[in-house]
């Protein structure tokens, strides 16, 4: 793209690359439809060496979202489950 397009080298150049911890997701599903979700991103420490990232996602009460996300859950809950692998040795 570097070579394409001189907007873009400048940008990549700048490396200007934030982290976002929250806002809005749109997503387009294949079942419901478009999902707009808002979005809060938490990091976890569990230890010294590891962060775990906790994503949390909502939809605006009363909204066409908040619909398709109760729709997507009767979807769930009325499919068979797939077969859950075991660990066990026989």
């Amino acid at each position: 793209m570097s070579t394409l397009s001189a907007d873009f080298r400048t940008m990549w150049a700048a490396h200007d690359a934030r982290i976002r911890h929250e806002g809005v997701k749109r997503l387009q599903h294949p079942e419901v439809g478009l999902l707009e979700l808002t979005y809060q991103s938490l990091d976890l420490p569990v230890s010294q060496r590891a962060v775990h990232d906790l994503s949390l996602y909502t939809a605006e009460p009363g909204s066409t979202s908040e619909d398709h996300l109760r729709l997507l859950a009767g979807l769930a809950a009325t499919r068979p489950r797939a077969a859950e692998p075991t660990d066990r040795l026989s």
